[in-house]
C-alpha cells in the first residue's frame, strides 16, 4: 500500500475516533462498554456525572456499577443482562434504580448491545444510560391522583375495592381472617352546600376526611366514594363488636362542631356495616351491603349506624329482586336502549353512538343501571341482556348507515361487563349478532373497562386479539381510574382509550385533572390510539379538551342519551358543535 494510502487511512481513522469522541461528550446520556475478556468496564465521562460523581471518583470495575444498584431492582437486571449475554433474548433494555452521590436514588433506563465471535458468545457489550427520573416521577403521580380523591387526598373508589380485594384473596389463605366495611353518608350535607356554598362544602369534606383518618386504627383504609359518602375498611379484627364500636367512635368525632368560615356547623353520618361472617366473593357485594345498611340507617332517622343484615336485600330499599323482575322485563318490554353521540372534536360532526340499557319497571319506575348491572352480573342474565342490546343496537346503527353517506358510516359502542368479558362464548355471540343483524363488524366497538383487563392480562390479550382478527374495535373504558394496565398498555391490541368522567368534570378548575388529561391523550398519540372523554358538560371542557388534542367527547354538552327516534331526529340535522 502507498504512503499516500496509508496516511488517508490514518485521517479517516482519527476523524472517525475524534467524531466518537465528540458524540460521546456532547450525548445527554451516560455511555458504558464492557470489555467480557478482561472484566473492565470504561463509563464515559457523562455516565459519572450523571450520578454526581468526578471523572476520577469511579474506576473501571464492575462493582462501581452493580454496588449502586438498588436491592430491589439488583437480581432483575442482573438476570435480564445474563438472559441476553446468553441469547436468550435478542435485546438488553432495564429500568432500574442506582444510588447518586448525595445518597438519593435515581431511575435510569439502560440500553445495551453485545459484540458476539463466530460461536455467538458474546465478547463485549455497550450502550447507554438515560435518566429517567423526572418521567417515573410523573407517572408514580399520574397513578397515584388515578386512585386517590383529588379533593382530601384520601383513596377513591377504585384504590379501595382494591383494597378490599386484596383482602378477600388474604382471607382464602386464611379463613379465619375478619374484617369489616363501614359505609358513611353525612347528613343534611346538601343543606350546608346550598346555603354556605361549594367552598364551604368542600372545606367540610375535607375536614370530614380528616378525622375519619383521626378515628382509625393503623392499616385500616378510608376512602371517599363521591360526593359525602366515605368508606372505611377495618383489617384483621376479632370480631363485629370492633366494627360496631368503630362507628361509634366515628359519630362522636363527628358530633363535634366544624368551623366553616365563621360560622360553626354540626354534621353527623348515616352509617351502615358490612362484616366478614358472610362468604363474599367480590368486592363490590360487601361494598353494597355496607351501602344497604346505611340506608336503612337513614331510614331509621339518621345518626345512626345499623349492622347488615341478608333480609335487607329482600327489603324495600333493596333495588331489585332479580329472580322475578329482571329476568322478566325483556318479555314485559320494560327494558329499551338510548344512544348518546360521540362527536368528532375535529369537525363537531356525529361519530357514533354509546347504546346504553334502560329499564323502567312496571311499578318502581326507572331503575339505574348501577344497581341492575351488578346484580345481573351475580345472577348469570347479563349475558342474555347483553345480546339483546348487541343485537338491536346493530340493527338500529345499520338502519341508520343505510340512510347516510357510505363513506361516514356510524360507529356503535356497546360496553361489556367484567362477567360478558370472561364468558367464552363471548366471541361468538357478537360474531352471531353481527351476521344476524348486516352491520359490518368495523362499525362495532366494544368498551371494556381497565380493571376487567388488568384481572386477567395474558387472557385479555388472548381476547382481544380473537376480536380484532375480526375488524371489531376494542376501547379502554374509563381510562386513568385503574393503574395496573399502564406496564401492559402496549401490548393489548386496542383502538381507543376513553377518558373517565371523574378527570373531565374538575378539569377547569383542577389543573392537575387537566394535566391528567394531557398525560394520557399524549400517551394515546404515541401509541396511535384515539382519546374519547366523556362526562363533557360545559363550552369551556368542550374547548378544552378540543386544544388538548382529544379527538372524540360525549356528555351532556352535545346530548343526553336519548331514544332511537330523537336519535335519528339528530343525525338528520346534521348539526355541528
Amino acid at each position: 500500500m502507498s504512503r499516500t494510502k496509508t496516511n488517508a487511512s490514518k485521517e479517516t481513522l482519527q476523524e472517525e475516533n475524534e467524531r466518537y469522541v465528540l458524540a460521546m461528550a456532547a450525548a445527554n446520556d451516560g455511555l458504558w462498554d464492557w470489555d467480557l475478556r478482561t472484566g473492565k468496564i470504561f463509563f464515559s465521562p457523562r455516565w459519572k456525572q450523571m450520578l454526581g460523581f468526578e471523572e476520577n471518583e469511579i474506576s473501571q470495575i464492575p462493582d462501581e456499577w452493580f454496588d449502586r444498584i438498588h436491592e430491589e431492582d439488583k437480581d432483575r437486571l442482573r438476570t435480564m443482562l445474563d438472559a441476553y449475554l446468553n441469547n436468550d433474548t435478542s435485546s438488553f433494555e432495564v429500568e432500574y434504580r442506582i444510588k447518586h452521590f448525595n445518597e438519593t436514588y435515581r431511575w435510569m433506563l439502560i440500553r445495551g448491545l453485545a459484540v458476539r465471535d463466530s460461536n455467538g458468545k458474546a465478547y463485549r457489550v455497550a450502550g447507554s444510560q438515560t435518566d429517567i427520573t423526572d418521567k417515573k416521577l410523573s407517572e408514580e403521580k399520574s397513578i397515584h391522583d388515578a386512585l386517590h380523591d383529588m379533593l382530601t387526598g384520601l383513596a377513591n373508589r377504585t384504590l379501595f375495592l382494591d383494597r378490599i380485594r386484596q383482602i378477600l384473596k388474604k382471607r382464602e389463605r386464611n379463613p379465619k381472617l375478619q374484617f369489616a366495611v363501614i359505609y358513611i353518608d353525612l347528613d343534611r350535607f346538601r343543606l350546608v352546600n346550598e346555603s354556605l356554598g361549594h367552598v364551604h362544602g368542600d372545606e367540610l369534606i375535607i375536614l370530614t376526611g380528616n378525622r375519619l383518618k383521626g378515628s382509625v386504627q393503623p392499616g385500616d383504609t378510608v376512602a371517599r366514594l363521591g360526593g359525602d359518602e366515605y368508606s372505611i375498611l377495618m383489617e384483621d379484627i376479632n370480631n363485629v363488636d370492633q366494627a360496631t364500636e368503630m362507628a361509634e367512635k366515628i359519630q362522636s368525632a363527628l358530633s363535634k362542631p366544624f368551623s366553616l368560615g365563621d360560622k360553626e356547623v354540626f354534621s353527623s353520618g348515616s352509617m351502615g356495616i358490612a362484616y366478614s361472617n358472610i362468604d363474599y366473593e367480590r368486592p363490590e357485594e360487601i361494598l353494597r351491603d355496607a351501602e344497604l345498611a346505611m340506608y336503612k340507617a337513614k331510614r331509621l332517622g339518621k345518626s345512626k349506624s345499623v349492622l347488615f343484615d341478608k333480609n335487607f336485600r329482600r327489603s324495600p330499599i333493596s333495588p331489585i329482586d332479580l329472580d322475578t323482575d329482571l329476568r322478566r322485563a325483556l318479555d314485559r318490554n320494560e327494558m329499551s336502549i338510548h344512544y348518546q353521540p360521540i362527536i368528532s372534536l375535529r369537525d363537531g360532526s356525529i361519530s357514533g353512538f354509546e347504546a346504553l340499557l334502560r329499564w323502567k319497571h312496571r311499578i318502581r319506575g326507572n331503575i339505574s343501571p348501577s344497581e341492575f348491572i351488578p346484580l345481573a352480573e351475580e345472577t348469570g342474565l347479563i349475558y342474555e341482556l347483553g345480546q339483546w342490546v348487541l343485537y338491536q343496537a346493530c340493527l338500529q346503527t345499520l338502519y341508520w348507515n343505510n340512510e347516510r353517506d357510505q363513506d361516514k358510516p356510524l360507529e356503535l359502542s356497546i360496553n361489556l361487563s367484567g362477567r360478558q368479558f370472561t364468558d367464552p362464548n363471548l366471541v361468538k355471540g357478537v360474531l352471531d349478532n353481527l351476521e344476524n343483524s348486516g352491520l359490518k363488524a368495523e362499525n362495532l366497538k366494544l368498551e371494556i373497562t381497565e380493571s376487567v383487563l388488568m384481572e386477567n392480562a395474558p387472557r385479555s390479550i388472548e381476547m382481544l386479539n380473537q376480536l380484532k382478527e375480526l375488524d371489531i374495535k376494542v376501547c379502554v373504558d374509563d381510562f386513568g381510574t385503574g393503574y395496573s394496565s399502564l406496564s401492559y398498555l402496549h401490548t393489548f391490541p386496542i383502538d381507543t382509550l376513553k377518558v373517565d368522567r371523574s378527570f373531565v368534570t374538575d378539569m377547569g378548575r383542577n389543573y392537575k385533572n387537566m394535566e391528567i388529561i394531557r398525560t394520557i391523550t399524549m400517551l394515546a398519540h404515541n401509541l396511535k390510539l384515539d382519546v374519547i372523554a366523556e362526562g363533557v358538560e360545559t363550552a369551556e371542557q368542550h374547548a378544552q379538551l378540543s386544544a388538548l388534542g382529544c379527538q372524540y367527547a360525549q356528555g351532556f354538552y352535545f346530548s343526553r342519551p336519548i331514544d332511537s327516534n330523537d336519535a335519528s331526529n339528530l343525525i338528520q340535522l346534521d348539526r355541528r358543535w
